[in-house]
């Protein structure tokens, strides 16, 4: 069976990957004079991505039982869980190395680089996968720290990246230095030496986890997976969502205003309580518009940018529509507001509708005054922002697994059930990403956006039609 699914799966999916970093576009992309920038930063967007990783979920974790008899008794922390630890730093290392090997190999083969300075690029981007493991440890360890130095090391990784001058003095500058393309071998001894520095501290790190972060982190683990497993992914991500601390002083509702301004009000008080998922929210939006007008500037469309686009924006809309998914929960019930279903979710759209058309447009006039198509930038947001919206209201009226996709679909490749309950699971995403590229090819091929725009509503309707 394990055979079958790597002949199957993996296989053509490696093969799809090498194919594409090895292509002329590709080349030239890393090649570009930005590259080393850009190496730069993803360095440290990574490193401050695991120190936040290690707030929710830390590589140090077992299941609850286990986490308990182990983090009670007498045994030190770095005894006890180094096998979830070394587990989750392989894994991390893992990835950075393929990364790296990748970028290398393609290098190489195009002859853009000597296998020297390949060969360092790998050693580097080994050390970059133990920093990693170590940032996400310390994110497990102390988390308020962590906190203050995810956007700390993230602004310094921009900055490096926008002055080259500072890139020797900074650890992800050193990363940047490594480029294949850079041929700075000098950077890899200091890279070398933070490494081992990293690594000597894990086992002090991890003596100061306390049970009560252990249990907690099991927990919420434990119930996030399980939901998962059942398919309900939107239970999954609202394990991990924190509970409202800011602005319980404000007035959410004021009923002396008109109906649609009190709830109005009302969803965009609530999602100022929770000022990090909606800052997120924001950037997440800034970034699909972003990615949008950058698919739309090149010389042919790009349609798998807008792809992206799609599914940050999808991803996005979540702290946004909390208020619609209150409104697809209490819709097949009896009327609590004394209004009914279709005026309620019509109230609940109007926060997250203004927020990103405002975000979208305001992004995407902001680019065309560098890159131009204004037109069909903001052509393409609006329709994107109102089909995913549009999904997101599908995917709240969704309920649980229908009983008959548990039927299995027996094939010559093998069953397929998975394969259907998997696109179910993610049928939303699918489509905004979906959307997010006939976005981009609206003028060169509108009856594609319209397609998928008409099997979006059409599903959206049909969810609601039959909510229950």
């Amino acid at each position: 069976m394990t055979l079958m699914v790597a002949l199957v799966a993996i296989v053509p999916l490696v093969r799809a990957v090498s194919v594409g970093i090895t292509s002329a576009e590709a080349v030239a992309l890393l090649t570009a004079p930005t590259a080393q920038n850009v190496t730069t930063l993803a360095t440290a967007g990574f490193w401050a991505f695991s120190l936040l990783l290690g707030r929710v979920r830390g590589p140090a974790l077992r299941p609850p039982f286990l986490t308990h008899a182990l983090a009670s008794s007498k045994l030190p922390r770095a005894v006890s869980f180094r096998g979830p630890l070394l587990t989750s730093g392989a894994t991390a290392v893992a990835l950075t190395t393929m990364v790296g090997g990748l970028i290398s190999a393609s290098l190489v083969s195009a002859t853009r680089s000597t296998p020297s300075d390949a060969l360092i690029f790998v050693l580097a981007s080994i050390c970059v996968g133990f920093i990693s493991a170590i940032a996400w440890l310390v994110g497990q360890a102390m988390p308020r720290t962590a906190a203050v130095l995810a956007p700390t090391v993230f602004a310094l990784g921009v900055i490096a990246s926008a002055i080259p001058a500072l890139q020797p003095f900074t650890p992800w500058g050193w990363v940047g230095l490594a480029h294949p393309v850079a041929s700075a071998t000098g950077s890899l001894t200091p890279l070398l030496a933070l490494t081992a520095v990293a690594v000597a501290v894990a086992p002090a790190l991890m003596n100061r986890i306390t049970l009560t972060q252990l249990t907690s982190q099991a927990l919420r683990w434990e119930s996030a997976t399980s939901y998962a497993a059942g398919l309900e992914l939107a239970a999954a991500t609202s394990v991990y969502q924190s509970a409202p601390t800011v602005g319980r002083h404000l007035c959410a509702v004021r009923p002396a205003l008109r109906r649609p301004f009190t709830f109005l009000l009302r969803d965009a008080v609530g999602a100022a309580r929770t000022p990090i998922r909606l800052v997120a929210a924001i950037l997440a939006l800034v970034a699909s518009a972003t990615l949008l007008m950058l698919s739309l500037s090149a010389e042919s469309p790009n349609w798998a940018l807008g792809a992206v686009a799609g599914v940050i924006l999808f991803a996005g809309l979540g702290p946004l529509t909390d208020g619609i998914r209150h409104a697809a929960s209490v819709a097949s019930d009896l009327p609590l507001y004394g209004i009914s279903d279709e005026q309620l979710l019509a109230h609940h759209v109007l926060f997250p509708a203004l927020t990103t058309i405002t975000m979208l447009v305001l992004t995407t006039v902001i680019c065309s005054l560098l890159t131009g198509h204004a037109i069909p930038g903001v052509l393409g947001s609006l329709t994107l922002g109102i089909l995913a919206i549009a999904a997101r209201i599908g995917s709240a009226l969704k309920g649980p697994l229908p009983p008959a996709l548990l039927t299995p679909i027996p094939t010559p490749l093998g069953d397929l059930g998975a394969v259907v309950r998997l696109t179910w699971a993610l049928d939303g995403l699918l489509l905004t990403a979906l959307a997010g590229a006939s976005a981009v090819l609206t003028f060169q091929s509108p009856l594609l956006l319209a397609s998928v725009g008409s099997a979006l509503t059409g599903l959206t309707i049909h969810r609601w039609r039959h909510r229950v």
